[in-house]
């Protein structure tokens, strides 16, 4: 008899996107604060904003989509419908110290939990995205927290880069 495989996550949308992190990388949940926006950084960068004593990046994932999201005047997804923060906290490996971010979303967030065993494998790109995911609600993208820190890092680099 097999047995079901069930992991805890949360919903979001991004850019019009339903998506989901795993609740193991969720620290918390915020309303957008005040942001200062980074020179010269790239579009994921959307700033940095003060968090319970620390100054986090603030993530806009919904760059890499570029089906997502409505469209302005000017054709371009509105990064501005993000209203939510989602603290995330995650490490490559137990000897490595944890990294912070802050991931900006739509306000439509909830706890739900779906079975590893029906999910589908995700679009290639991007890359962090680790499985199609299903609930009762229909399909989201389940995102690597670790491996999308890990993109946006490439992403900047690439930009500071000489």
């Amino acid at each position: 008899m097999a047995t079901s495989s069930n992991l805890d996550v949360v919903f979001f949308h991004l850019r019009g996107l339903r998506c989901a992190l795993p609740v193991s990388v969720v620290r918390e949940m915020l309303p957008m604060p005040g942001l200062t926006p980074v020179p010269l950084a790239p579009p994921v960068m959307r700033g940095i904003a003060p968090v319970r004593g620390q100054v986090l990046p603030v993530l806009d994932l919904g760059v890499y989509f570029p089906q997502a999201g409505e469209a302005r005047d000017d054709g371009m997804p509105d990064p501005m419908a993000a209203e939510r923060l989602i603290l995330i906290e995650t490490a490559p490996d137990a000897n490595t110290p944890a990294i912070s971010a802050a991931l900006a979303v739509e306000h439509r967030v909830r706890v739900g939990q779906v079975d590893e065993q029906h999910s589908r494998p995700p679009p290639p790109r991007p890359t962090f995205l680790a499985a199609t995911v299903l609930d009762a609600e229909g399909p989201a993208l389940l995102i690597n927290a670790q491996q999308a820190i890990d993109y946006v890092r490439h992403s900047i680099s690439t930009v500071t880069s000489p």
